[in-house]
């Protein structure tokens, strides 16, 4: 098999100004190495040598001259090594085997006629390659250019194929490539963060392409939600996959659809892992300035993924380890003409072995929690525990195109986490039992009835389900002093989408259609103890949403976009109409500075309601629940204005927004307060002031970039007090400092991120107080009272203070491997040190009160909850 090479030019010097007459060379060398020789050349003679390392690497030289050509001299100094020279522009010269390539091209818009700075030339069916300069120039050496072919690609265009057989060595080429259109409505994409990570030309929308992405710092390997947080706005307080806080939102209000199926378990170990199998994304598309009209429901932002899927007659296969899970891929030609099918399937392994990764996420869930014995006495240990967990995915979808205008899809999903968890306490034996899955499918229809309409039908179906169980086992043998608590949640959603697309004109598109949700949701918890009464409580919300959509794009001129939206709800439990609407207008100022604007409003009516406290797996649990009254669950309303720009040349970029929202229908218990009233359904508002900014420079093989953001937060819930304090999802200031590089086969990430610490409210030891409350006889009608007493707790300023400031440093590295070539297998191992330098970052911290005595006053005891330690992962990929 023949190995083919590719090397990007090493550049000793910077090419000066064309010297017409020849040189003459006096130079003695004696067994040399010939890197040096170069080096002395270049400095004596004013020639500069581009060469490949592996081609000289070892050799050495040995020669005598004196006033000898330069033509004459590197013929003599080359020939024993078995090495020719080209002389490309008279003191420009590539050293280089007799059979090798130097190629020189240049890579243009097709369109514009504009270069195409850092576009990507690869040997087909290979990860070897090189990127081109600022100007779009690419400079290579190809070892072995027979049989082989050069793919050109630049993100958002059309790739283009060089055959090397016909290419004459030294001859500058000029490529050009089309952008690419997939849709009526086109959409041309840009590179944001690295080629798997891009923007539309507007910075408002952004898209990951997992297949295409570069290493990111704290990444094994591409999983999708995590790898959006590397985009300013869009982060995640507690470290999670799942907990996506887009601009101080809470993590319920950003939606995700898979294939258009609506996902409400996106992640699994409590958050840490996302639910989506890397190897079987696509694409996927976020949305944090506005919310397509399309998908209704959510108030804060949105993500849409696509699954992988090209329709041809080749088969695919990969599988992948890491030290959490394995995975497998398929993509096969289905039943002949009939398609395509992509089939994914994931299991974790640390129910049966444990590793260094699961050891970190462990601690972080079960031994994550200080009190305040704990940080005085770090040996000691509040209990002991034993947990088995694991979660499996499977991922299937079929793509036909029975002609030119018509294409079916089918896409199936389904995901699950099981956890056993026991652990002792003095005399107390506690088992928690936590099972979570997550089924969907969907069938889509798309035609196109013309070049400029299309029309789409989607039907989805999805069932959500969350089983939880906790008992306190005091005594072995008496069932009678038990704890126990059981909470369901479940919610069916079936769903159906219309839309239709227009493209009017070259300037103008209309997109248009109607939504029909039907929704099912039943929470159900049983409590037991013996302290307290018994308690038992059913709510079951069903209901139909009902909504039309339109959006209306014009391109009133060449720079000036103008997209009209608005969606009309009708929504069903509350009996209730009402409009989201939208406006984004978008002025290209120069060719290379876009100002951009975006105005919405967002009603949301499926949200979810957090615990107050934590359970023994140190997290949050949240239960998924329909809005069914303005005093108990209210409908959510987000409006939101974004105004920024984007700046985009040689290399920079820049994108800066500023945004304010106005968020209507909070609830107390979602941002952990639960003394009010209301028992923590009292109901608020909140006004957020901020700015997203993110600085970008590329050089062919090295980025830096570091995004900023700030938040500055006002809640406001009369029911418990008169003062605004800041939301408890409040980062006020985060700052990521990122960089990667690539060499060769390796590519290297280094990150830092700095955070301000989340705020929290002081509560003071409890004291002793008497009340009289009013009391109603039932079959007398008559009021008496009666006088309490009992401890109480009382609080300071509402999130008045903040937990200490967050610092991470991460780091990874990737190596590709093995070439594709005559369809022989490759791979990829990446390796990632989350928190290198184990830091320990809290993220809440609480009160709990302590009874040592009987009848005494109890105590309080601060818990707070520690994230990731130093977390090591390691992942290997083979594609064949």
């Amino acid at each position: 098999m023949i190995k083919k090479t590719v090397v990007l030019l090493l550049f000793l010097g910077l090419t000066n100004q064309l010297c017409s007459q020849e040189i003459q060379i006096t130079y003695t060398a004696n067994d040399k190495p010939l890197s040096q020789v170069f080096r002395d050349l270049e400095r004596d003679y004013d020639v500069y040598f581009a060469f490949s390392p592996a081609q000289i690497k070892g050799k050495k030289a040995s020669i005598q001259a004196a006033n000898k050509d330069l033509t004459d001299f590197l013929a003599e100094l080359l020939r024993p090594l078995k090495l020719v020279h080209e002389l490309i522009e008279k003191k420009f010269i590539s050293v280089k085997t007799p059979e090798s390539v130097y190629l020189r091209a240049q890579v243009f818009d097709g369109e514009t006629g504009e270069t195409l700075p850092f576009a990507t030339a690869r040997l087909k069916d290979s990860y070897l390659g090189g990127v081109s300069d600022a100007d779009g120039r690419f400079k290579l050496f190809i070892d072995e250019p027979l049989d082989a072919t050069l793919e050109f690609s630049f993100l958002g265009y059309d790739p283009q194929d060089l055959d090397l057989n016909s290419y004459e060595s030294g001859r500058e080429l000029k490529i050009t490539l089309q952008p690419e259109a997939t849709t009526l409505q086109q959409v041309v994409i840009k590179e944001y963060v690295n080629s798997g990570i891009a923007s539309d030309e507007k910075a408002s929308s952004f898209k990951i392409l997992p297949q295409e992405m570069e290493v990111l710092p704290g990444l094994s390997e591409r999983d999708v939600l995590l790898s959006a947080q590397i985009i300013a706005g869009i982060n995640s307080n507690d470290e999670t996959a799942s907990g996506l806080n887009i601009r101080g939102s809470s993590r319920d209000n950003t939606f995700i659809y898979w294939n258009d199926i609506p996902m409400y378990q996106s992640a699994h170990y409590f958050g840490n892992i996302s639910s989506f199998i890397p190897a079987s994304i696509g694409e996927v598309n976020i949305y944090k300035n506005y919310v397509p009209v399309k998908y209704g429901g959510s108030s804060a932002g949105l993500l849409s993924m696509e699954s992988r899927m090209k329709l041809d007659s080749a088969s695919e296969f990969e599988g992948s380890i890491n030290m959490t899970h394995a995975d497998v891929y398929a993509k096969l030609p289905f039943k002949g003409d009939y398609g395509g099918i992509m089939i994914a399937a994931r299991r974790s392994y640390n129910d049966l072995f444990a590793t260094p990764t699961f050891k970190a996420i462990s601690d972080k869930l079960f031994e994550g929690t200080l009190t305040q014995d704990i940080q005085q006495n770090p040996d000691s240990k509040p209990f002991s525990y034993n947990s088995h967990i694991n979660f499996s995915d499977l991922n299937l979808s079929w793509h036909y195109e029975p002609d030119t205008r018509n294409t079916w899809k089918f896409s199936f999903l389904r995901s699950g986490s099981v956890l056993d968890y026991s652990s002792t306490f003095d005399t107390d034996n506690i088992v928690q039992t936590h099972d979570i899955s997550n089924l969907g499918m969907n069938l889509k229809w798309e035609h196109r009835i013309s070049e400029d309409f299309a029309t789409q039908l989607s039907t989805s179906f999805t069932n959500f389900s969350l089983d939880y169980r906790l008992f306190n086992e005091r005594t072995e043998d008496d069932l009678e002093d038990d704890d126990i608590l059981i909470r369901n949640n479940t919610l069916r959603n079936f769903e159906i989408r219309s839309t239709n697309d227009w493209k009017i004109d070259n300037r103008r598109f209309l997109r248009f259609g109607y939504q029909l949700n039907h929704y099912d949701v039943v929470n159900n918890t049983q409590q037991i103890s013996l302290f307290e009464e018994d308690d038992e409580e059913a709510l079951e919300a069903v209901g139909f949403v009902h909504a039309l959509f339109g959006e209306y794009n014009w391109d009133i001129t060449d720079r000036l976009e103008l997209i009209l939206g608005a969606r009309l709800n009708q929504y069903g439990p509350l009996e209730d109409i009402s409009l989201d609407h939208q406006v984004r207008l978008n002025y290209q100022l120069t060719d290379h500075l876009v100002f951009k604007s975006a105005y919405g409003q967002y009603n949301q009516f499926l949200s979810a309601v957090k615990e107050s406290d934590f359970n023994f797996s140190n997290t949050i649990e949240q239960q998924w629940v329909l809005a069914d009254d303005d005093d108990f669950i209210p409908l959510i309303t987000n409006k939101q204005l974004s105004l920024g720009f984007l700046y985009n040349k040689n290399g920079w970029l820049v994108d800066l927004d500023l945004y304010r929202k106005v968020t209507d229908g909070l609830i107390s218990l979602n941002l952990g307060f639960t003394h009010g009233e209301g028992g923590g359904f009292d109901a608020g508002s909140e006004e957020l002031n901020g700015l997203d900014l993110t600085v970008l420079k590329r050089w062919s093989n090295f980025r830096v970039w570091s995004s900023y953001n700030f938040q500055d937060s006002e809640v406001y819930m009369p029911e418990l007090t008169d003062i605004v304090f800041p939301s408890s999802l409040n980062t006020k200031h985060q700052l990521q400092v990122s960089s990667s590089y690539t060499s060769g086969a390796f590519e290297f990430s280094l990150g830092y991120t700095f955070k301000t610490g989340l705020p929290w409210t002081l509560e003071t030891d409890p004291q002793l107080v008497t009340r009289i409350i009013e009391l109603e006889e039932e079959e007398e009608e008559e009021e008496t009272t009666e006088t309490i007493t009992f401890y109480e707790s009382t609080y300071g300023p509402l999130n008045g203070q903040r937990l200490r400031n967050y610092h991470r440093v991460d780091a990874s590295v990737w190596y590709k491997f093995g070439a594709k070539i005559n369809r022989k297998w490759s791979g990829e191992i990446g390796l990632s040190l989350i928190n290198l330098l184990n830091h320990s970052n809290v993220n809440n911290r609480t009160f709990e009160k302590i009874e040592i005595v009987e009848d005494a006053a109890p105590i309080l005891e601060s818990r707070d909850r520690i994230l990731l330690g130093f977390t090591p992962n390691l992942s290997i990929r083979i594609r064949f």
